[in-house]
C-alpha cells in the first residue's frame, strides 16, 4: 500500500488484500499510566460493574496499580520500554486510571505525532478527555477531533497490527462504525472494522491481542463470522481462547510488548490464565503475571491501565 493511496475502512477484505503490502510501522515504546487516587466504582458502565454486591477495596487497588508500575519500571531498567510516564488522575474522574480509552496516539511516516481524541459513551468519562489532550499537547502531539461519529473510545477499540500501518477497529458497543471512516481519512491508514457482538467484550482490547505480525489470540464469541473471516485472512495463526477464561481472567486484556530484540518480547497478564499463557509462551514471550482483581471489577485489566505513546 503506497503512501499516496486513498485508504479505506474494510468490512470484508478484497481478494488482493495482503498484510505484506501494508507499510511498515515503528512501535511506540513509551508507557503512560494514570495515578489511581480517585479510582472508584460509582455506577454501571459495563456488564462487570453490575455485580454491585462486590465492593472496591481501595487500598488493594492502589497496591495492585503500584505492582504494575513496578513491572514497567523494571522493563525500563532492562531497556524493554524507553520510558514510563505519568498523568495525574482528576477528582470526579473515577475511571481515568483506564488510560487506554481517552485517546488514540499515532505517528505519521514523516514523524509527526498525532492524537485522536475520544468521544466517550458515558457522560462521566467525557470529562477525562481534556486532561489527556492537555498532556499530549505538552508532548508536541497534534490533537484531532472526529466530526461525525458520536462514540469513539480510543485504544480501547483501535489496535494496530504489529509492525504495520494497519488498524483493527471494534464497533457496536463503545465506538461507532462511522468513527473508522473518519479515522482512516485523517490518519491515512486502512482500518479493518470488527463488530463486537458479545456484552462481555465491550471493547476490542478485551477480546483481541495481536502477538506477532503473523499470530493473534482472541475469543471467537466476541465477533461475527464476517469479522473472524477477516481476522483469519490477516493472521496465519489464531489462538482461540475459551470465553470462560477470557471473562474470568481478563487474559485478553493483556499488554503485549514486541521488541526489536526478540529475546526481549514481554507480556503482562492477569494471573490465572491457562490457554492465553500457553499462547504467549509459544510465541516466545517472557510473561509477567500480576493481580488486577480490583480493576477487573470495573471491567478492565492491564491493557486498559496503560497507553503506549511515542
Amino acid at each position: 500500500m503506497l503512501s499516496n493511496q486513498t485508504f479505506k475502512i474494510y468490512h470484508t477484505l478484497p481478494h488482493d488484500f495482503s498484510i505484506q503490502n501494508c507499510e511498515q510501522r515503528q512501535e511506540p515504546m513509551r508507557v503512560l499510566m494514570c495515578t489511581p487516587v480517585y479510582f472508584d466504582i460509582v455506577d454501571v458502565k459495563n456488564i462487570y460493574m453490575e455485580k454491585r454486591e462486590v465492593k472496591l477495596d481501595r487500598n488493594k487497588a492502589i497496591q495492585q496499580w503500584e505492582s504494575l508500575k513496578t513491572v514497567y519500571q523494571n522493563l525500563q531498567k532492562n531497556d524493554i520500554i524507553e520510558e514510563l510516564l505519568m498523568i495525574d488522575g482528576a477528582r470526579g474522574c473515577e475511571d481515568m486510571v483506564f488510560c487506554a480509552n481517552q485517546t488514540f496516539p499515532w505517528q505519521m511516516p514523516d514523524g509527526e505525532k498525532l492524537v485522536v481524541m475520544s468521544k466517550m459513551r458515558h457522560l462521566s468519562r467525557q470529562a477525562e478527555v481534556p486532561y489527556f489532550e492537555e498532556w499530549f499537547l505538552k508532548r508536541n502531539y497534534k490533537p484531532l477531533q472526529l466530526k461525525v461519529a458520536t462514540m469513539f473510545e480510543g485504544m480501547g477499540d483501535v489496535i494496530p497490527h504489529p509492525g504495520k500501518r494497519l488498524l483493527y477497529g471494534g464497533y457496536g458497543q463503545r465506538s461507532d462504525r462511522s468513527a473508522y471512516t473518519e479515522l482512516t481519512s485523517i490518519l491515512n491508514v486502512p482500518v479493518i472494522a470488527l463488530k463486537l457482538v458479545n456484552p462481555n467484550f465491550y471493547h476490542l482490547d478485551t477480546c483481541f491481542v495481536p502477538l506477532t505480525e503473523h499470530a493473534v489470540m482472541l475469543c471467537e464469541q466476541a465477533f461475527t463470522a464476517e469479522g473472524m473471516a477477516m481476522i483469519r485472512r490477516c493472521f496465519e495463526q489464531v489462538y482461540l481462547i475459551p470465553e470462560e477464561e477470557a471473562v474470568k481472567t481478563f487474559c485478553l486484556n493483556a499488554h503485549v510488548i514486541p521488541h526489536s530484540d526478540n529475546n526481549k518480547n514481554t507480556a503482562i497478564i492477569q494471573l490465572g490464565s491457562k490457554y492465553a499463557l500457553a499462547a504467549l509462551i509459544q510465541c516466545g514471550y517472557h510473561v509477567y503475571e500480576i493481580e488486577t482483581s480490583e480493576f477487573m471489577k470495573s471491567g478492565g485489566s492491564v491493557f486498559c491501565m496503560k497507553m503506549m505513546v511515542y
